[in-house]
């Protein structure tokens, strides 16, 4: 990623970062961070620990992240970006999945991200007695609750045959449901040792509502 430079009132040339470098050198932290998050999980993780596998100096990580929570703050809103695109995707199929497959997709994508179901459930676990990652905990449910609304309403409208209003309503009665299939499914990942994953998202497609 280029630096550009400008010249100084003594004649040199001084180095200035571009908003796509600064972007770069953030992902890089983020992904940085992320590794180490797999490894040790959010509360054994340390800055020192994400510094050391960033490989920049604690000045320049600092520069980009204030601490530790608010790496985790980025690494989830990235996650759960990420999650809610691949829904966006899946509502553009057709025929238009049902909706229990909106769950699958999300739940493979945290897999592939995360690895490990249990660094969820300890997020979630610290969520108690932290308000700062209770705020998270609490905007990352309330994204996914709002997209699977989003997904729902249109389901119902094109598959179902209800008007806007209607198609609306029996979304947002039912997306709590769907919320709760994701949580269940993170749990008995990390808790059930021989939780069956896959026999699990099937079901779904069968008993949650369509």
């Amino acid at each position: 990623m280029p630096v550009k430079s400008e010249r100084s009132v003594y004649g040199g040339s001084v180095p200035r970062v571009t908003e796509e470098y600064r972007a770069a050198r953030r992902e890089e932290i983020v992904e940085a961070a992320l590794r180490v998050f797999r490894r040790k999980g959010f509360q054994a993780a340390s800055m020192a620990d994400i510094i050391a596998e960033s490989g920049v100096s604690a000045g320049a990580i600092y520069g980009y992240f204030a601490s530790k929570t608010e790496l985790v703050h980025q690494t989830a809103s990235r996650i759960v970006g990420a999650r809610v695109l691949d829904v966006e995707k899946l509502a553009a199929s057709e025929p238009l999945p049902v909706p229990a497959e909106v769950v699958r997709v999300l739940m493979t994508g945290v897999q592939r991200e995360l690895r490990d179901p249990r660094i969820l459930v300890q997020l979630w676990g610290e969520a108690m007695t932290d308000p700062a990652l209770r705020e998270l905990a609490a905007g990352v449910i309330d994204r996914i609750l709002r997209t699977f609304e989003d997904y729902l309403t249109v389901w119902h409208r094109n598959t179902n045959g209800h008007g806007e209003t209607e198609a609306a309503a029996l979304a947002a009665e039912q997306a709590p449901l769907f919320v709760s299939a994701c949580q269940g499914c993170m749990l008995q990942s990390a808790l059930v040792e021989d939780f069956d994953r896959d026999g699990y998202l099937d079901l779904l497609v069968r008993y949650l509502p369509r």
